[in-house]
């Protein structure tokens, strides 16, 4: 794609996005009922989605680094705005979870086209970063799993050492003569051996010698032989595979693309990127120094005339000069009128005379009780205003004045522009030559006052002012305060706090969509989610509003989130994709992980005074919380009791209490068990709960397809794969991968098998693993059931069931 064209796009791309946010705004933000809110707020949500995917191709294939600057800090408004939409969704519904099939078939999309993808400027702009980050993490656990096997080969060679050492004066005669004739026993079998094999090789030289012709037709006939075996296998396998597709019992074969071209020509763009941005950031002093060197003296020049006649108009209509700004001539560089300078001066005047009278005005308006205003009734139904719109606003403005319609002929290579770079940074150099011109003029002011006025200039004195007492801040004390930055992160990789990230993106979560939610609502049941409702709500949760510090601060974040599941539901893997996509660092402070190192009060305040030094240096950070049900359980057998998870509680719920905006730090709970917590003492830690359930049909069938046809290259018919998918009914996504790679395993293993898989691969050994039972399943439903949104959806189910009913008995007595 051509950089002239991308240019285009994105006009129209910002043409869009204008006419979204004025619509927007004029539209009315009250809404009759909860439906319509709900619906308004969802075609909103698509929208800016599609705008989003959008503005991140052009992000990521444009150039020209001032232009870059822009559309990421419009995406970064556009993200905040859709975490914003998705909590409207939530009040409107009652519901974590939203559904778009409907929409979907209004706007002629898929669901896959509706689907929200992660940006890729969130790790790409932190790449080298987190790289150098992540090879630092590798350095120290091999350098301590060389220590270990250090430690094992030293205390394996003492133990020889002293068994030797023993040993040696215990030899007897007649066991030295029992290792001698061992030793000559050997090298007479490797003699003997040794002249076998020259025999045999003289054997086969004959025979070979001896071959007739006879001996080569008998050969030439049986590789005929085997060889038409073959070509009659290979046409009757590919009748069967033709009659297969003819029948619609195959799946056809994607081609496989080579990566080799695009991965290079992507590899150019990003080190262009990289080089013009390098450029954008070294330019500033030479910039400067080139304002400096051909506008220094009509900037001085201009500024001084405008100061000196502003103060010889001052006199003209005071009789006496004025009072020089202390803190320079800033305000008056505008577009001023003389009223305004007028205003200017007897406010400078009143200053200095009646100090006093100022003084016990305040001191009235103090004593004055504050009427407290009535708080207006907040309307259900009712939209909150936003908080990204003006800067979505500022942006498109910014883009309107510097590149609608401008012309870029004499740069095609689009590298910085210098000419923009030079409006940016003349204020700077402005601001720089103004302080020396105020310094220049005070000093002329009081030889004018001595010239013309004949006054010295008498400095007024300053009257002590009585210090006032301050409260002092109780200060409390940082344990760590003489700890590096470098010596805790060692510390806490060599403890098993701080674990590295595997290696996965969104593209690896696979799962697919609940299609048929909307039925299911109308028939008055709540749909249970899929997998991929699962891991949009992470994105919008977890991933969106810790993707930048400008999104962190404007929104009310969630500060912990409870992901609620069975075990092998893909909670971790969202954890650890979340955290490549943020580029951020994953601490893991799981009980049983925090039972090794820092068990004790001391220790757990000590760990937390690490992570608060970590989030002011590394954010964003995600703290993984395995086995969370266990600090809110009412019972805890004898293990889980060993790790104290009460004490680890109480002083991560005053953690995430002190936990400021801006400072980007999550903490994430897993539990495969939520119903064993107390639901009132786990909602005071998590404000945020996202529930995992087994994969549907859907799910199943792609995740079969996924693995075993396009990464593997495996050949499944079609009816196999609809055989395993409804045969693995009842077991999570974690229990089919790990059969799967099972059997890929044993097919690569055994050298005589080919790439045909059949569902009688899988059953030997999914029946080896306990699926997830109904009882279970209904547990976790029943708890979040308990939970607040479950409560509401539940309560909104029963008024819904109650009209129908109503409505439906009118219609019968009329007829």
């Amino acid at each position: 794609m051509s950089q002239k064209h991308l240019q285009t796009v994105w006009t129209g791309t910002q043409i869009k996005l204008s006419r979204l946010v004025t619509s927007e705004i004029s539209a009315s933000k009250g809404f009759d009922s909860k439906r319509q809110a709900n619906n308004y707020v969802r075609e909103l949500f698509i929208q800016y989605n599609d705008i989003m995917r959008k503005l991140d191709e052009i992000y990521e294939t444009l150039i020209h680094p001032q232009k870059r600057l822009i559309i990421r800090i419009l995406l970064d408004g556009i993200v905040g705005r859709l975490v914003e939409l998705k909590r409207e969704m939530i009040k409107f519904d009652n519901c974590e979870y939203t559904y778009f099939e409907d929409l979907a078939l209004d706007h002629n999309k898929t669901l896959d086209d509706l689907c929200i993808k992660i940006p890729r400027y969130f790790s790409q702009d932190r790449f080298k970063a987190v790289e150098q980050r992540n090879h630092t993490i590798e350095m120290i656990l091999n350098r301590l799993d060389h220590s270990k096997t250090n430690l094992s080969i030293r205390t394996s060679s003492k133990s020889l050492l002293i068994t030797k050492t023993n040993q040696a004066n215990v030899i007897t005669l007649a066991h030295a003569v029992r290792i001698l004739q061992a030793y000559e026993r050997a090298r007479q079998g490797r003699v003997h051996a040794y002249f076998m094999h020259r025999m045999k090789n003289e054997v086969k030289i004959t025979e070979t010698k001896l071959i007739n012709d006879n001996h080569l037709n008998n050969s030439c006939l049986i590789i005929q032989t085997i060889w038409r075996q073959k070509y009659a296998e290979k046409l009757f396998y590919e009748k069967k595979i033709e009659q297969q597709k003819l029948l619609g019992m195959i799946l056809p074969q994607r081609k496989v693309l080579t990566t080799d071209d695009s991965y290079e020509r992507d590899k150019k763009r990003r080190d262009l990127q990289l080089q013009h941005q390098q450029q954008l950031d070294e330019s500033p002093d030479y910039i400067k120094q080139k304002i400096r060197q051909y506008e220094e003296t009509e900037v001085k020049s201009r500024i001084e005339h405008v100061l000196i006649q502003w103060l010889l108009e001052s006199r003209q209509l005071y009789g006496q000069f004025p009072i020089y700004p202390s803190n320079g001539s800033d305000m008056l560089f505008k577009d001023i009128t003389l009223a305004e300078v007028q205003e200017f001066v007897n406010k400078q005047a009143q200053l200095l005379k009646n100090r006093k009278a100022k003084r016990k005005e305040l001191k009235k308006q103090i004593k004055k009780p504050n009427k407290k205003q009535p708080k207006q009734k907040s309307n259900l139904n009712e939209l909150e205003s936003s908080k990204f719109i003006p800067l979505i606003n500022n942006q498109m403005g910014i883009y309107k004045e510097l590149f609608y319609e401008r012309d870029e002929s004499y740069n095609k290579e689009q590298h910085y522009d210098i000419l923009l770079s030079i409006d940016h940074f003349r204020p700077d150099v402005e601001n720089e030559l103004r302080h020396d011109v105020d310094n220049i003029l005070r000093n002329e002011l009081i030889y004018l006052k001595l010239a013309i006025d004949n006054v010295n200039d008498k400095q007024i004195k300053k009257s002590k002012k009585k210090k006032k007492k301050k409260k002092r801040n109780k200060k409390v004390k940082d344990i760590i305060a003489n700890r590096t930055n470098d010596s805790i992160f060692e510390e806490l990789i060599e403890t098993g706090i701080i674990i590295p990230t595997k290696l996965v993106r969104q593209q690896d979560f696979i799962g697919d969509y609940q299609y048929n939610a909307e039925t299911i609502r109308y028939n008055e049941k709540e749909p249970m989610p899929s997998l991929l409702d699962c891991q949009q709500l992470v994105i919008l949760q977890i991933i969106f509003p810790l993707c930048s510090q400008n999104i962190h601060m404007n929104l009310s974040s969630h500060k912990a989130v409870l992901l609620a599941g069975p075990h092998g539901s893909g909670k971790q893997l969202l954890v650890h994709i979340a955290c490549n996509e943020l580029g951020g660092l994953l601490l893991d402070l799981s009980p049983s992980n925090l039972a090794k190192s820092f068990n004790t009060i001391d220790g757990l305040k000590i760990l937390f005074a690490m992570i608060k030094r970590l989030v002011l240096t590394m954010s964003p950070i995600l703290c993984m919380i395995r086995d969370t049900e266990l600090l809110f359980s009412k019972k805890l057998t004898l293990q889980e009791k060993e790790y104290e998870p009460k004490r680890f509680k109480r002083i991560m719920h005053k953690f995430i209490r002190k936990i400021k905006p801006g400072e980007r730090i999550m903490f994430i709970g897993l539990s495969s068990q939520p119903y064993r917590a107390r639901i009132k003492q786990l909602l005071k830690v998590y404000e945020h709960i996202i529930l995992f359930t087994k994969p549907n049909y859907g799910s199943r069938r792609k995740i079969f397809y996924e693995i075993l046809l396009e990464k593997n290259h495996m050949n499944v018919n079609d009816v196999e794969l609809s055989i395993l998918a409804s045969v693995s009914k009842g077991y999570t996504a974690g229990q089919i991968l790990e059969t799967i790679y099972k059997v890929i395993k044993i097919k690569h293993e055994d050298k005589y098998s080919n790439n045909v898989c059949t569902a009688n691969d899988f059953i030997s050994i999914l029946g080896l693993k306990t699926p997830v039972f109904i009882d279970e399943e209904n547990k976790i439903k029943n708890w979040y059931a308990k939970t607040p949104n479950g409560i509401k959806r539940l309560n909104e189910i029963t008024q819904t069931s109650v009209k129908s009913t109503k409505t439906s008995l009118k219609t019968k007595k009329g007829n």
